[in-house]
């Protein structure tokens, strides 16, 4: 996420101008949904407002300012009205039919930072269109993590072996543990995209185990929020 309100205000203006251009391409591309569109529209309405109230309010602060100062450095002179209050943007209003007053949306940008972190890890996705939405390249917060929890899948490749998937988001990637008939739980490894081949050695010719996955995503360094729900494969060798 950019650092500054002025930064924060160019992503949503790049993302709500370009997610809907050339009648919703990349928002179909991505399944972007028409409520999730919505939303987006409003907070950048919503968060231009703010700007453009908060440029308004420090002028008029300055100006207030001014005018108290005056009792203590101007020349002597007749009384004078005092400074009115200052003056707010209209409110904006959502394109809708009709059009409907915009609302502020409390803690939009967890919802904002998910819907980044799933454009950016969708199969299709392509670093072109992260330029134009302005996410290639931006920090995006990490989420709360006690709330955090990785929803991994498992298949079986032609070969026989695992394969974990499970999405990145703004991770590094995820660790993957197994557990074995007879055996504890254990670390098989690390991984850094969303896929993960499992290449432990397969059970004897004819026979079959049951496999237990769980994954925990890392983040700087560190596990982060919690475990998966463990998922349980059929292994043949």
């Amino acid at each position: 996420m950019p650092k500054t309100p002025e930064g924060i205000n160019n992503l949503l203006t790049a993302f709500n101008t370009n997610i809907n251009a050339n009648s919703g391409a990349l928002a179909t591309k991505y399944n972007v949904t028409a409520a999730e569109l919505l939303r987006i529209a409003q907070a950048t309405l919503v968060w231009t407002w703010f700007m453009a109230g908060i440029t308004n309010g420090r002028k008029w602060t300055q100006f207030f300012t001014a005018q108290r100062d005056m009792m203590e450095t101007a020349e002597p002179g007749a009384a004078q009205p005092l400074p009115g209050l200052p003056t707010l943007p209209p409110l904006p209003m959502l394109p809708t039919t009709p059009p409907t007053p915009a609302l502020l949306e409390p803690g939009f940008f967890a919802f904002f930072t998910g819907l980044v972190a799933r454009i950016k890890n969708a199969e299709n996705y392509d670093v072109s269109d992260g330029e134009l939405l302005g996410i290639e390249g931006a920090e995006m917060p990490v989420p709360h993590e006690p709330s955090t929890w990785p929803q991994p899948s498992v298949d079986l490749t032609t070969s026989g072996q695992p394969e974990v998937t499970c999405k990145k988001g703004v991770f590094q990637g995820f660790t993957v543990f197994l557990t074995r008939p007879g055996q504890p739980r254990k670390m098989i490894g690390f991984a850094s995209s969303r896929h993960f081949l499992v290449t432990e050695t397969l059970p004897a010719a004819g026979t079959a185990e049951i496999w237990i996955f769980d994954v925990q995503y890392r983040y700087e360094d560190e596990p982060f929020g919690q475990t998966s729900q463990p998922i349980s494969v059929t292994v043949r060798g």
